[in-house]
């Protein structure tokens, strides 16, 4: 894997490939698709509600979200990252910053079940693992108990775009092919 950064995405710095004819484009992701936040955040209100009534109570100071939030957001590139590593070997990926955070791509074809995995891997390591430590570690360690249900909240919550990508793609045959070119994601 080669990994180029190109600063800024300004719409038009992508690289792109031709997709071939017959290819379809996956839905585009909107700003009104953040509405699949709203299971997300239920989803952490659930596991609060259980730590503090069957686990042994909760312990949160604004001090410690604070630094949790801090903590969450200098792992983003790592996110990105795993992003990359995910990818097919060999690929050239693409790293740009928007006003909207970090991203990554790669114009290599890929199987619909792997990009599958390069959407979700991120969310499983800093997202999920996480989260299920927080339910594991002892409310007496509250430090710890909030930097990591605020790193797995953040982590999870601004997956949401790879979420939806993965809903798309599960409508998709099985054996579809995968190709990213510029913003648009294809697949044939």
């Amino acid at each position: 894997m080669k990994i180029k950064w190109i600063g800024k995405y300004d719409g038009k710095n992508l690289p792109t490939v031709d997709v071939g004819t017959g290819a379809k484009e996956l839905p585009e992701v909107t700003s009104k698709s953040a509405i699949i936040l709203i299971p997300i955040v239920l989803l952490f209100a659930c596991c609060v509600y259980i730590k503090k009534t069957y686990l042994g109570g909760v312990a949160f100071s604004r001090v410690d979200w604070m630094i949790g939030l801090v903590i969450a957001l200098l792992f983003f590139p790592v996110h990105e990252l795993i992003h990359a590593v995910s990818f097919p070997a060999g690929s050239e990926v693409i790293m740009f910053y928007t006003t909207q955070g970090l991203g990554t791509t790669c114009t290599s074809p890929m199987t619909r079940n792997r990009f599958i995995v390069v959407n979700i891997l991120p969310s499983l390591i800093l997202g999920v693992v996480p989260l299920i430590a927080y339910m594991i570690v002892p409310s007496t360690y509250a430090f710890a108990s909030t930097v990591l249900c605020v790193f797995s909240l953040v982590h999870v919550g601004t997956g949401y775009v790879d979420y939806l990508n993965i809903v798309h793609l599960l409508r998709l045959p099985a054996d579809s092919k995968i190709q990213i070119s510029g913003a648009k994601i294809y697949w044939m």
